[in-house]
Parts: structure tokens; C-alpha cells; sequence
């Protein structure tokens, strides 16, 4: 925190005197192009793939990652397996235990000549400059950072005042591509959260393991952003490091992260995974079907572009209309506004089955947006709309195998998805809010195949039972939420499991006139 501070410090002394900044990163004109590699056939995996695909002409191939070390260990095995290309697009790059492997195998994979282009956001990259700045330093390794703050130190939060329209646009997309040829999309980032290596909380979250033409399509995203006006390169933001200095660092860093995760449980733990014995992505069990990718247009940031008709919001709005029986969503930030509830109402008057699942007060990591949920609670119920809250001891047995997890560790729910008629899904980064909807950028899957329908529903059926999540009813002019406890069923009547101040916490969030940016 003191290296932060006096880095603070300093910052504001040197941008002041340059009357901070002269230029908007983002106006920085002549940087790099570089795109997918249009033949990545000299790899021997992405041969592999197109003789697996040959044999499903037209059609993408797609494996649930449901398993949070599963997700790990296949997201390890394509950066393992690269002979050619990384391109890897996040909201989150935590430097944690499983942060600290990913970028352990990226060094690895970048030593060995693999291509590594990674796309942060830079909502997180507070005191990351030192690791960011050497890794980038690698010459087969490129950092581009998308709609940075101007100031790099602490001093970036007073942006949220005079810079807000532009910095609390964030891009949430996340994607990981290998060769060209495989790649995973969904709602996973990178850190222990996601991948069941946090003692305190455990996200429940879905991806898609891919192949086959849908790949080329988030190829094409990728490069549409890496090349976007928004993605700022690191020596833009930091200045080049000399590159004796940055190679010698890199090792010191390679050799730290190895000491820091060999010591942990973690690495034991990995070995529970199904896929762990797996040493051939291409063994897996593939489900053969035509999809769509969807994704916001990189100008959505620029909150003064209305002219860009590439926003997912429509796509989802054209996917919530095509449902002809019933409509299942998941999203752990669900906050449907005065026009949601309307839309759900008038499915329901349509006879189409509305579900959502979305996370307890007791579950949620953010409290603002639960408030923002809550308001709209009441409204939903009465139009017929089933709704079920994860409770925070969900899947207290199987945590156990999880060893990492301590005593009293928590679940949230972390997955987006949209189930249609129950033979099409919809998987991606972004959540039912107004944030999603209007100022981040997302990406998502939409795949027409009853058998992940199938899969994803059974996630949904296992998670929404009522000992693992509660059901709302309206009755008698009040919130019910109903449970199972001891093999007993049970009704509470406030927000279950929950202390006085997060209570608290949200009666003061509804006051606030927040709503569009939750």
C-alpha cells in the first residue's frame, strides 16, 4: 500500500506538470496490426482438428465445462498444446495461485516461439504494473490494455468522477483461442474463484470448449478488438523496459511463480478433475451443431456512438422472442428493470414458462446489485415469473472433494446462460443488467442442440432443488422463501441467512440512483 501511495504521488506530480496527459490513449494514432493467423495448418493440433472436423462438415464442435477444475485443467492443456498462437481476452487476470500457472504456462508457451496476444481490461490492474510491464517485455508476448485510466496508480479512482461515462464502460468479454483452431468462451476469468482454488468462495460457472468454424468467428472478434482504437499497448501506458533487464526478470518472475504454487494444495487438488488424466483435447466428448457468435461492437465504449448496430443486446432480445414454450435464465447479476418485468409479464400471458436463477442476498459478491434486484422481486412473482436464489451452503458435499475450501466456504453463482425451448443455449460473458446492456462490452455462444440443452438444464434442475437454492413465492402480501433443511421443508419470511448489515447494505443501495450502472 505505501509503494502505491508514494507511486500516487509521483504520478500526480508528473502528470499535473504535463497537464495530465496531452493525448487520450485512446487517440493514439500508427499502433501494430496484427491479426489470427489465417493457416495455422503447420500445427499439428489444428491438423488433428480438421481431420476431426472433416467428419462433421458445417458444423462446430462444443464440450461443457461445467467442473471448475476441469475448466483449469483443459484451459492448461490448450496452452500446453500450442504450437502457434495464443490469444487470450479477459475481464479479470488475477495474479493468484491459479493466475500465477496461466502465466507460468504463457511464459512456457511463449519460450518455445508460440505467438501470445493478451487482451486485458484494465479494471483490475492496479499495482500489476511490475509483472505486466516485464511479461510484455518477452518478445513473443504482447499486453494490450483496453480503455485504460489515465493515472496507473490509486489516483485512477478519482477518473470515476470526472471521467465516468468513459471509464465505467468496461470490456467483460473473455476468451481464450489456440491456433486458431480451439478456443473457450463463457463466464469464467482467470483467478481462484473460477477454478476452485479460493479457501473462502467457490463460483459456480459454465464454458464452451469449441472447435471447428465457430472458432474463426471468435478469431475475428479477438482481432477486432486487439486492433480497435480502445487497445492501448502497455509501452504506450508504461514505456519499454531494456530488454536484458526485462528477459532477467522474467526468469526471476517464472522461477517465483513456480516456488509460490508448488507449495499449495491446489496442484493436489487438480488431480480430482475428470480431465486431468486427459492429455488430448481432442478425445473429449464434442456435441456437433451449428452456432452463432454474438458480441458488442469495441465502440461500445464510446458512450457518444450510436451509430454501431452491432450491440448483444439485440441478439438477446431476438433470442428471448423466439421462444415458443418456455425460457430459462441464469445470470448472477439480474437486475430487469421496469421494462424486464414487462417483457417477462407479457411471456408469461404468451403461456411461455419464464425460470430465472440468479444468487441469494446471503450468496451474492455484490450487494448494490442484489438491491437493485430486490426492488423488481415483488413485480415478477406476480406475473408469473419462477424465480430461485442460490443459497450460499450449496453443494456443501461435493465442496468437500474440493480440498482447498475451508470449513463454512462460500457459493455464488457466477454463470450466464439462456436456455430456449430447451434445444437451444445461450453461454457467454454477459449478465441481465443494465451494465451488460448498455455500458460493458460482452460476447456469447448461441448453439441449436438439444443435448447441451439437455446438459445445461440439468445444471439448472440439480442447482435450482431445493436444498441447494430457495424458491420465492408471493403470499399474503409478502416475500416467502421456501427450503429444504434437514430433509424439512421450510419458509422464510426476510432475506434467509443474512446478518443485519448486508440488510442494511441494501436499503441504502435502493436509495441510491445507481440503477443504470449496476
Amino acid at each position: 500500500m505505501l509503494k502505491l501511495l508514494a507511486q500516487s504521488i509521483t504520478e500526480l506530480f508528473i502528470k499535473t506538470f504535463t497537464f495530465i496527459v496531452n493525448k487520450r490513449a485512446h487517440e493514439i494514432k500508427n499502433r501494430p496490426i496484427s491479426r489470427a493467423l489465417k493457416n495455422s495448418d503447420g500445427s499439428q493440433i489444428a491438423r488433428n482438428t480438421k481431420n476431426l472436423t472433416q467428419s462433421h462438415p458445417g458444423l462446430s464442435g462444443f464440450s461443457l465445462l461445467e467442473n471448475n477444475l476441469d475448466a483449469f485443467i483443459v484451459r492448461s492443456h490448450l496452452i500446453s498444446q500450442a504450437e502457434k498462437t495464443l490469444d487470450l481476452q479477459y475481464y479479470y487476470f488475477n495474479g493468484d495461485t491459479s493466475g500465477h500457472l496461466i502465466a507460468e504456462l504463457l511464459i512456457k508457451a511463449a519460450n518455445r516461439g508460440v505467438r501470445v496476444r493478451l487482451l486485458l481490461d484494465d479494471i483490475d490492474t492496479l499495482g500489476a504494473d511490475e509483472p505486466i510491464r516485464i511479461l510484455n517485455a518477452h518478445p513473443e508476448i504482447e499486453i494490450r490494455i483496453f480503455n485504460p485510466f489515465k493515472f496507473r496508480s490509486l489516483l485512477r479512482y478519482i477518473e470515476f468522477i470526472t471521467d465516468l461515462s468513459r471509464v465505467s464502460r468496461r470490456m467483460h468479454n473473455k476468451a481464450m483461442i489456440m491456433d486458431n483452431c480451439q478456443a473457450i468462451i463463457g463466464g469464467r476469468n482467470i483467478g481462484d474463484i473460477y477454478f476452485a482454488a479460493d479457501p473462502e468462495l467457490l463460483f459456480l460457472d459454465v464454458d464452451l470448449l469449441s472447435l471447428g468454424p465457430v472458432v474463426g468467428q471468435i478469431s475475428s472478434s479477438f482481432d477486432e478488438y486487439w486492433n480497435s482504437q480502445w487497445a492501448i499497448p502497455v509501452e504506450v501506458l508504461y514505456g519499454r523496459l531494456e530488454k536484458r533487464y526485462a528477459l532477467k526478470r522474467i526468469k526471476l518472475y517464472f522461477k517465483k511463480y513456480v516456488q509460490d504454487v508448488q507449495t499449495t494444495d491446489y496442484i493436489k487438488t487438480l488431480q480430482l478433475s475428470s480431465f486431468s488424466k486427459q492429455d488430448k483435447i481432442l478425445k473429449l466428448p464434442y456435441l456437433w451443431s451449428k452456432a452463432d457468435l454474438f458480441y458488442d461492437a469495441p465502440s461500445k465504449i464510446d458512450g457518444n456512438n450510436h451509430e454501431d448496430t452491432k450491440r448483444l443486446k439485440n441478439n438477446i432480445r431476438e433470442i428471448i422472442d423466439s421462444a415458443k414454450s418456455e425460457l430459462v435464465f441464469i445470470s448472477p447479476y439480474f437486475v430487469p428493470g421496469k421494462q424486464g418485468v414487462k417483457l417477462f409479464g407479457e411471456l408469461v400471458k404468451k403461456g411461455i414458462k419464464v425460470s430465472v436463477f440468479t444468487n441469494s442476498l446471503a450468496a451474492t459478491d455484490v450487494i448494490a446489485v442484489h438491491a437493485g434486484y430486490a426492488a423488481y422481486r415483488k413485480e415478477l412473482l406476480m406475473a408469473g415469473v419462477e424465480i430461485y436464489e442460490l443459497k450460499p451452503s450449496a453443494y456443501a458435499r461435493q465442496r468437500k472433494k474440493f480440498k482447498i475450501l475451508r470449513a463454512g466456504s462460500r457459493t455464488s453463482l457466477h454463470a450466464k446462460t439462456i436456455i430456449v425451448d430447451r434445444h437451444r443455449v445461450f453461454i457467454g460473458s454477459p449478465n441481465l443488467d443494465p451494465r451488460s446492456k448498455d455500458l460493458n462490452t460482452e460476447m456469447g455462444l448461441l448453439v441449436n442442440n438439444r443435448e447441451l440443452a439437455d446438459q445445461v438444464m440439468k445444471i439448472f434442475a440439480d442447482i435450482a432443488a431445493k436444498y441447494n437454492s430457495y424458491y420465492l413465492k408471493y403470499e399474503n402480501n409478502r416475500l416467502v422463501w421456501v427450503s429444504e433443511e434437514a430433509g424439512q421443508k421450510k419458509k422464510h419470511y426476510t432475506e434467509p441467512q443474512v446478518g443485519f448489515w448486508r440488510k442494511l447494505a441494501v436499503i441504502i443501495f435502493r436509495l441510491l440512483p445507481v440503477e443504470e450502472l449496476l
